[in-house]
């Protein structure tokens, strides 16, 4: 059996190769009868292994949820049970089914065989491995208490996926029926609406307002379609561009915590990921002034991000974290109360879990109730739309048949 070795010379030179041997302990052995310090040795098939999985589409592209969870509650595993960082990291990286997540292993191996840290490996890769991660990575190897940490990692990931898979899957109908209602209407103006305004046109009457309305909204469709949708695709990149600026992304997040029924809602979204995050980070041993300045950044809200700043500016004044929470008026007088109490107490972590656990459940719960209360809205909107569309058209009937009557 073949397997190819990365190994270092007595000048710390590295060297690779391919050795015949019947288990890696013997590929060791060898390596080491020649004085040669084994930084890792693997099956030299599974290189062809895994580019076979990628021929035959065992890859995926993106990088999802789980492969994260899976791959740091088994990183941690592996570590529990002593066995190294680069060989936990070999084997991992034969078993992940994402292609860019394979990818961004293979290379951090290269650089902790390198001499790099972890963490230093695992910040070239910010598009896999978030802020969160790379930090409470750090902590952990600074600590001792790296597969400790990974768990925590995992646990925190799968927390907040667990929270976007129900945002996710409760905005599926609303998007289904919205597009069902897009259909229809374009089906009525484009095709049902021209056959009856031919019909009336024969007709010597004066079409009501909302039939006139109507039948304009549907002759510009028509003959004006590519001009409409370039306006349309402009005006959307247009939007994308604005929201993407400091002021356009502050008036959005700040509009979407006005808004009526939904309003509530992201903003406990909003308090629940930053007292998860705060707690993970803080319990996992982060600096409290890092913290601050990381979950400012995974709050999801512009507004709730300057709140934040200003909580991170109260602590390195010395000053605790609860007034400027109160102050904001973002976050409920249960945190700022909350919070007091576990400043006071020393347990600020075990409070911030606490409030999280109450918010993941209210968020839960207030998506449960929008989703049973918007199934029949979306319902009624659609209906009312087709039936304005349905009754323009038949009013032009019911004013010939009073006028013969």
């Amino acid at each position: 059996m073949k397997f190819s070795y990365t190994a270092r010379n007595k000048n710390g030179e590295l060297t690779q190769g391919v050795l015949d041997a019947f288990s890696e302990d013997e590929v060791i052995s060898r390596l080491q009868a020649q004085d040669l310090l084994v930084v890792s040795v693997s099956s030299a098939t599974d290189k062809v292994v895994l580019s076979k999985k990628a021929k035959q589409g065992k890859f995926h592209s993106g990088v999802k949820t789980d492969d994260l969870i899976l791959f740091s509650r088994q990183l941690s595993t592996l570590l529990n049970a002593g066995i190294p960082l680069l060989r936990s990291l070999d084997i991992l990286s034969k078993q992940v089914e994402s292609k860019k997540l394979y990818n961004a292993l293979e290379a951090i191996k290269a650089d902790i065989e390198g001499g790099l840290t972890f963490h230093d490996a695992l910040a070239k890769h910010k598009r896999v491995f978030s802020d969160f991660w790379i930090n409470l990575v750090e902590t952990g190897e600074a600590s001792g208490q790296l597969a400790s940490v990974l768990e925590q990692v995992a646990d925190y990931i799968e927390s907040s996926g667990a929270l976007q898979s129900k945002i996710k899957s409760a905005m599926v109908y609303p998007v289904i029926i919205s597009i069902v209602a897009v259909i229809a209407v374009a089906v009525f103006l484009l095709k049902i609406i021209p056959t009856f305004a031919n019909i009336f046109k024969g007709f010597n009457i004066e079409l009501p307002a909302l039939t006139k309305m109507v039948m304009a909204a549907s002759d510009i469709l028509r003959h004006y379609f590519l001009m409409v949708a370039g306006i349309a695709i402009v005006f959307i990149i247009v939007f994308k561009k604005y929201i993407q600026t400091k002021k356009g992304r502050r008036q959005i997040d700040a509009f979407k915590l006005k808004l009526p029924l939904v309003g509530p809602l992201f903003q406990e979204i909003a308090v629940s990921r930053f007292t998860s995050g705060l707690s993970t980070l803080i319990k996992s041993g982060v600096p409290v002034l890092h913290c601050l300045s990381i979950v400012s950044r995974t709050s999801g809200n512009k507004l709730f991000e300057e709140a934040i700043g200003k909580v991170r500016e109260s602590v390195q004044e010395g000053k605790t974290m609860a007034r400027p929470l109160e102050e904001s008026g973002l976050f409920p007088p249960m945190v700022s109360q909350m919070v007091t109490v576990g400043e006071e107490s020393g347990e600020l972590s075990e409070m911030l879990h606490k409030i999280s656990d109450f918010y993941e459940a209210r968020v839960s719960a207030s998506i449960d109730r929008l989703t049973t209360a918007f199934e029949p809205m979306m319902l009624v909107l659609m209906g009312g739309v087709v039936g304005t569309l349905i009754i323009s058209m038949y009013l032009p009937i019911f004013k010939m048949t009073k006028m013969g009557g």
